[in-house]
């Protein structure tokens, strides 16, 4: 059951039009992520525990959501409360039309990140949501970090905002607040016994907190500092395979009082390795850069060359928007409820994608894209 859903099902509506603060910055070339190589763990890891599918996960799903006004809405039951949880927040999303394949062995699924609020030593995970089945169904993994030995190989959680996501080929890019991004291997999920703790136990099972399957990280990518002083904050990200080469569009978030620094920047991608283009030196240098000022920045992607924001207002509505190079101004549209996220594309049922984080009011809403690009 893959269904369209439009935001509260009406045409969206323009709002505001803004003076045009859009600067190219790219010149600067001084947003730059340096790449690590593959950690060595993961084989060991393989030799260690089984290693599961992405669709065997996705025939193990235990939780179900509902469609209700057009949405997708987390269950608010009394043995599953994610509608109004306050010890996980979600932050991310991304989909299989992303990773590359629309119907993922026949199922279109979303990959949506949560962060732990209350319990932070549990760090971030994903959901893995099958929307083609009535009910939508899913499962959450959580993510890890590999460490320990060759002989001992273990796992620790990571602890990440995880406020944006983007899936693409095997890997899962996760964003690192002040670092970068952290990515992950779906060829490598883990099947572990249940338990309270994480990682390798003494008597040599593995544990994740309760989680019955994990999803390790492969590699990060870490910032270098900017010149002028100002690092950029990885807020968000997002793919866009729309652009060519295939690119990764990071935003920056920050409150009115912060100033008015906040930027979005463009990483191209190797279509053959599913990583960013880097030089020799394994340093990948942003392709496209905008300082743009605008505040409260949730969620970031480029469609088509035109640059989409969501930005949140605190309890009331959040906005969209939207702005493409050469034009006098952006435009702002009042469309979305409170706590809008990240952002993502379907581009081949041209849907805009995002997600809701405030408890109460937790959905993943669509609308289409062609009532934002006017």
């Amino acid at each position: 059951m893959r269904v369209l859903l439009q935001v509260f099902g009406l045409v969206c509506l323009t709002v505001g039009v803004r003076a045009d603060n859009w600067e190219d910055i790219t010149a600067d070339k001084d947003i730059q992520l340096t790449q690590s190589s593959a950690t060595s763990l993961i084989k060991h890891l393989d030799d260690a525990l089984p290693n599961i599918s992405v669709d065997k996960v996705v025939a193990d799903v235990n939780h179900q959501m509902t469609v209700k006004d057009g949405r997708y809405q987390w269950p608010a039951t009394k043995d599953d409360d994610l509608f109004d949880s306050e010890s996980w927040y979600p932050q991310g999303i991304s989909s299989s039309v992303d990773a590359g394949d629309s119907k993922y062995n026949k199922n279109h699924l979303f990959l949506v990140s949560w962060y732990a609020k209350k319990d932070k030593e549990k760090g971030a995970r994903i959901s893995f949501i099958n929307t083609s089945v009535s009910p939508p169904k899913y499962r959450h993994v959580l993510l890890v970090e590999p460490s320990g030995t060759s002989s001992k190989p273990s796992f620790k959680s990571v602890e990440v905002h995880a406020g944006g996501i983007a899936w693409y080929g095997n890997l899962l890019y996760v964003q690192d607040t002040d670092h970068g991004a952290r990515l992950f291997d779906v060829d490598h999920i883990y099947k572990v016994k249940d338990g309270d703790g994480v990682g390798r136990q003494q008597d040599g099972s593995y544990h994740a907190y309760g989680y019955k399957y994990v999803l390790p990280q492969v590699r990060r990518y870490t910032s270098h500092g900017h010149p002028k002083g100002h690092d950029f904050t990885y807020s968000c990200l997002a793919l866009d395979r729309t652009s060519n080469p295939n690119s990764i569009v990071f935003g920056e978030y920050y409150h009115a009082a912060d100033g008015d620094w906040s930027r979005v920047a463009r990483f191209d991608l190797d279509s053959d390795t599913k990583l960013f283009k880097v030089n020799k030196d394994n340093v990948a240098t942003a392709s496209k850069v905008f300082h743009h000022g605008e505040h409260r920045v949730q969620g970031a992607i480029t469609v088509e060359g035109r640059y989409f924001l969501s930005q949140s207002n605190g309890d009331d509505d959040s906005d969209i928007i939207g702005f493409t190079p050469g034009e006098k101004n952006s435009k702002q549209y009042r469309i979305l409820p409170p706590g809008s996220e990240d952002l993502t594309y379907d581009n081949e049922t041209e849907t805009l994608w995002t997600l809701t984080e405030h408890a109460g009011a937790r959905y993943l809403i669509g609308t289409p894209i062609k009532n934002i690009s006017s």
